[in-house]
């Protein structure tokens, strides 16, 4: 059994709108408001900069966050780092 639709230019238009809307959506469900949003005082660091904050090589970095020894956020396959909370943690558990 075939089924064939035909579509106006107006109802593609329309169901071009729905997917829109349903993606950004999704986005916004996906997506922790801390991180889609990044303010002065909530600074998001890439793993570069995390290492260069701790002073730690990437491969440290990566050793610290798979064994839960630091807070990490990630979307997708992007890990992000917020500055103040990786601070908070070093003070909190700092040996000296």
């Amino acid at each position: 059994m075939d089924l064939k639709f035909e579509l106006s230019e107006k109802s593609i238009q329309e169901l071009g709108k729905i997917i829109q809307e349903s993606v950004k959506s999704e986005l916004k469900n996906l997506l922790p408001n801390s991180i889609s949003v990044q303010t002065p005082d909530r600074i998001l660091l890439n793993r570069k900069q995390a290492c260069k904050l701790l002073g730690c090589s990437l491969t440290t970095l990566y050793n610290y966050q798979k064994n839960g020894k630091i807070p990490f956020h990630q979307v997708g396959r992007k890990i992000l780092f917020d500055k103040e909370e990786l601070l908070a943690h070093l003070r909190v558990n700092s040996k000296y």
